[in-house]
């Protein structure tokens, strides 16, 4: 209500910045930046990480379609390796049997030796919010050249090894549709690189320079900034995440119970070394 009644429910407004910091203090991340989706949050982690058209981009052959779009909205092109049961995420086996076999690292970058095009990006994806093996994929991405750039749009509240998810990479992108644990609309990029942390608020605000009158934009901006409106609702989310996150672990617990005499099922459970239980699936 108080963000209706500060007539500010668009573009500007306290509540974006409250929730930028909030997020900062909960993923330990140094630059938060809060936008209209977690589509345009990982748009702008690849274009800021430096992909470009034509380039290809690692990613994992089970996801939702979003993660692909980030990747084409570039005109770059997705590389498809398979999930691990045990996390349904980016397997670091078949990875690394990837990148072993099928690039080969040239003047400091890696690429795709059938296509000799360049591979930019690797781009895992938490499936219910359960992380990959985030240590090994970062030592395959720095052994072969490759940024790391997390779509960790379903794991807020998620931990690996003590950090939080969107922490391994140069960029986190998060998501607070309907269908996850905030749920006030919109996204947000974790970074903890300086400069790109400030050029990514730049740009998704328009790239516009400040000035009391004068409209000067210095980049191709983005109109991906968060409305005030949904940063009010976030913020009031945010404290009560821990308790969101809570529920969910008691609502996976009464599920597996449930299926315990089922053989015809197998349950998905956490990872062993994810501190925190977002979603659960059957199959």
């Amino acid at each position: 209500m108080d963000a209706i009644d500060s007539t500010f429910v668009s573009s500007v407004g306290k509540y974006v910045d409250r929730f930028e910091e909030m997020i900062r203090d909960y993923t330990g991340a140094k630059y938060a930046i809060a936008t209209v989706n977690s589509t345009a949050a990982l748009h702008m982690s690849l274009l800021l990480a430096g992909v470009k058209r034509d380039k290809l981009v690692v990613t994992q052959s089970l996801s939702f379609i979003a993660t692909c779009n980030a990747i084409s909205y570039i005109g770059a092109e997705p590389l498809f390796v398979d999930v691990d049961m045990d996390t349904l995420g980016l397997s670091v086996d078949k990875l690394a049997t990837f990148l072993k076999n099928k690039t080969e690292i040239k003047e400091g970058y890696c690429y795709h030796k059938q296509t000799w095009r360049k591979i930019s990006a690797c781009v895992p994806m938490y499936t219910f919010g359960h992380p990959v093996e985030l240590d090994k994929i970062v030592d395959l991405c720095n052994q072969y050249q490759i940024l790391l750039v997390e779509d960790a749009a379903e794991s807020i509240g998620s931990t690996y090894k003590g950090k939080h998810t969107g922490t391994y990479g140069l960029f986190g992108a998060f998501s607070f549709n309907g269908n996850k644990t905030i749920t006030c609309g919109g996204g947000v990029i974790i970074i903890n690189d300086e400069k790109l942390g400030k050029l990514a608020k730049h740009l998704t605000t328009q790239a516009k320079v400040p000035h009391k009158w004068e409209f000067v934009h210095d980049h191709i901006g983005y109109n991906y900034h968060l409305p005030n409106l949904n940063a009010a609702l976030a913020c009031a989310q945010m404290e009560m995440l821990d308790e969101f996150i809570s529920k969910k672990r008691e609502l996976a617990s009464a599920y597996q119970q449930f299926f315990l005499d089922k053989p015809e099922f197998h349950f998905y459970i956490e990872p062993k070394k994810v501190d925190q239980i977002i979603g659960l699936m059957l199959y």
